[in-house]
């Protein structure tokens, strides 16, 4: 019998993962195979095509994962922020909304908390990038192993066209 994996283990329980430490070395990999290589067959454009959905497939994990932290850290700033917002008490006595709001802003925790908020963001960022370029070249191997078979299109290093002549 098959174990059971569930959405829980996959993307995982922690509501903050430590995104960091996510391990790129295989898509890496894939994308130095993916610049240094041409599809000489229909075969080789196939396997090429699978290697990209390969590392799509990775990266489509660490971007669930951020998209959970990113969530998590923006409620857990905006959380902080109103708390302490809410307990801020002008030593003067006179306490104005915006001496809340700044106060609720301009705290260390709230400081920390959007760093990391930055941080996750732009990691985010990086890595759907390189699912676009991976789904992008996906395809390309897709209409190169198309053509191929077709009988027009070569994508290896000479420039003669297969069928044209």
């Amino acid at each position: 019998m098959k174990e059971k994996i569930t959405l829980g283990q996959v993307i995982g329980e922690s509501f903050d993962d430590n995104f960091s430490d996510f391990d790129l070395t295989e898509i890496q990999h894939v994308l130095s195979v993916l610049a240094s290589e041409n599809a000489i067959d229909i075969a080789h454009a196939e396997f090429l095509q699978q290697k990209t959905l390969y590392g799509a497939d990775i990266l489509i994990g660490y971007i669930a994962k951020l998209v959970k932290t990113v969530s998590f850290l923006e409620t857990k700033a905006n959380s902080i922020k109103n708390k302490v917002a809410l307990e801020y008490k002008a030593a003067d006595g006179k306490t104005t909304a915006d001496m809340k709001k700044q106060a609720g802003e301009s705290s260390e925790d709230v400081e920390k908390l959007n760093i990391l908020l930055a941080k996750a963001k732009g990691s985010k960022t990086f890595l759907e990038r390189k699912y676009e370029i991976l789904i992008k070249a996906h395809h390309y191997y897709k209409d190169v192993g198309i053509g191929m078979r077709k009988g027009i299109v070569s994508s290896s290093n000479n420039n003669d066209m297969i069928g044209w002549k």
